[in-house]
């Protein structure tokens, strides 16, 4: 399923399922002071899974990812939260106190994370995962709905990213 040499994936198992890191993404966020909707909570996560994918070489969680006309999706994750319309999440949902079933490594990944992108609107956060070249952008059709977006796709794009990144600090 993966391509373990092309995208620099080395573990195919999922670090979680997308509510415990859609979780510690919010506890971090509320840490941080900053009150996401729903479309930020999908794209962080899609975007975090991303970089997961590059950087831990494993998927943060297993839930499909789609390409829907407005972006990457992860519908689970978007049915899970979206009756709160363009609303941010209530902080009072929010126990950024409980503990976490996460590895000391995930939750510092995430917290660097979302210290990074947590205060880019849905809409910033949108343009990052329509842009030419993005999995998103390889995958959807017009007019044609949940198209899957494999990990293999998305880990190689963000292992470009990185090495990217790398190239450019150097």
């Amino acid at each position: 399923m993966y391509k373990s040499t092309e995208a620099g994936v080395t573990d195919r198992s999922a670090i979680s399922d997308v509510f415990t890191v859609a979780d510690e993404i919010l506890k971090t966020a509320k840490r941080e002071g900053l009150r996401l909707t729903p479309m930020q909570l999908v794209k962080l996560a899609y975007i975090a899974h991303g970089w997961s994918l590059a950087i831990m070489g494993r998927p943060l969680f297993s839930e499909p990812v789609e390409a829907w006309k407005y972006g990457p999706v992860i519908p689970a994750l978007y049915h899970a939260t979206k009756h709160h319309g363009r609303n941010p999440i209530p902080s009072e949902l929010i126990d950024e106190e409980a503990e976490s079933p996460l590895t000391e490594r995930v939750r510092s990944f995430l917290e660097d994370f979302v210290k990074k992108y947590g205060r880019l609107s849905g809409v910033a956060l949108s343009s990052l995962t329509h842009r030419h070249g993005t999995p998103w952008h390889q995958v959807y059709r017009k007019g044609v709905g949940n198209i899957p977006i494999d990990d293999a796709r998305i880990a190689a794009h963000y292992k470009q990213k990185l090495d990217e990144y790398r190239n450019s600090a150097s």
